[in-house]
């Protein structure tokens, strides 16, 4: 239902260097930072930051949106590696950081790191932002934060980890009244600034409804119906769907997405206690969603999706056994050939 093509990188020597990468979603980035939001177009159901990058990037390159969107994938890249290195030396150690940074980067699905997908930039602002929360920079974690509501509807949920380190920098998350009595010591001041941090997020998921509802007619959860419905399923449900949809359609992919689920599920459960409470509070509320959605498929595109849940790569280099670790990383290898060959033939793997 296209009005306007974007320009597609899809003849000659274009299309095995860049114009392979432009498939599905990135196809609606390329639209976007080509045209804009068009009204009563579905392309307000993808957000954003990345076609702007993108299309700035473009006029830097020719017009080449398919080359744009890789060189900002690339850099988001390089900077979500920097972030998680910084936050997982700095909660856990150096060592720690190295096989986390490893582990995403060999994961099945982190090709689309490098594709011109949202998942690199959305990383990099992510950690970035709770690496400023963490540190006490509230200012940063705020406008970082806003950057990457505007990445991803997900985005929103930065504002969960950003109000707990606020709260923990005011001392309330230590305060126990069965064991510290009366009321805690509240340093209201600092607590105000840090607070209004965890309106980041929230500001760029409000002002990008605002935006589209004025521009484009509807907002991203008017167009839920075109991608799925808007119903939500108890988890138990959907793992049913998705192993009956495995066992009638023969599809390895939709078994690779459940078996992704219920690992990252684990990992996610055993990090709770484990990891800094930020880390669970950034994960949980976006794995919940891919665990209550069917959408159009039982679990559609998880695997991808789960590469920004960086807490449970942190807990899988956290692994003491050195076989087991070397064992995942082989069979984590094996996989993404399998699946970088199958997404650049035309299966589809998003």
């Amino acid at each position: 239902g296209w009005l306007t093509i974007p320009p597609l990188a899809d003849q000659g020597a274009a299309f095995p260097l860049v114009g392979a990468w432009q498939r599905w979603d990135a196809c609606w980035y390329s639209k976007i930072a080509t045209f804009g939001y068009e009204p009563q177009e579905l392309s307000v159901n993808f957000w954003p930051l990345f076609p702007v990058l993108t299309g700035s990037v473009a006029r830097l390159v020719g017009g080449s949106v398919a080359l744009a969107g890789l060189i900002v994938s690339g850099i988001a890249y390089i900077a979500a590696m920097v972030a998680i290195h910084r936050l997982v030396a700095r909660d856990e150690d150096a060592p720690t950081a190295r096989r986390t940074m490893l582990l995403i980067s060999i994961f099945p699905s982190a090709f689309f790191l490098f594709a011109p997908f949202t998942e690199a930039l959305f990383l990099a602002l992510a950690v970035w932002t709770i690496v400023a929360a963490r540190e006490r920079r509230w200012w940063l974690a705020a406008v970082v934060g806003l950057f990457a509501a505007l990445t991803r509807i997900q985005g929103v949920f930065l504002a969960l980890p950003i109000g707990w380190e606020a709260m923990a920098a005011a001392g309330l998350t230590a305060w126990r009244p069965w064991r510290d009595g009366g009321r805690p010591t509240i340093a209201w001041r600092p607590l105000l600034v840090s607070g209004l941090a965890a309106a980041g997020p929230v500001l760029g998921f409000a002002s990008f409804l605002v935006f589209t509802a004025v521009v484009a007619g509807q907002t991203p959860l008017d167009t839920q119906d075109a991608w799925g419905g808007k119903e939500f399923y108890p988890p138990w449900e959907v793992v049913d769907a998705a192993w009956r949809w495995t066992i009638e359609k023969g599809d390895p992919l939709q078994f690779l997405n459940l078996a992704v689920l219920l690992l990252f599920g684990l990992l996610l459960a055993l990090g709770v206690r484990r990891l800094p409470a930020a880390y669970s509070l950034y994960a949980f509320p976006q794995f919940v969603l891919l665990a209550t959605r069917i959408q159009p498929t039982p679990l559609t595109s998880t695997n991808r999706y789960v590469l920004v849940l960086f807490p449970a790569f942190v807990m899988l280099a956290l692994i003491p056994w050195r076989r087991a670790r070397l064992a995942w990383g082989i069979a984590s290898v094996l996989f993404l050939a399998i699946l970088v060959q199958g997404f650049l033939t035309g299966t589809y793997i998003a």
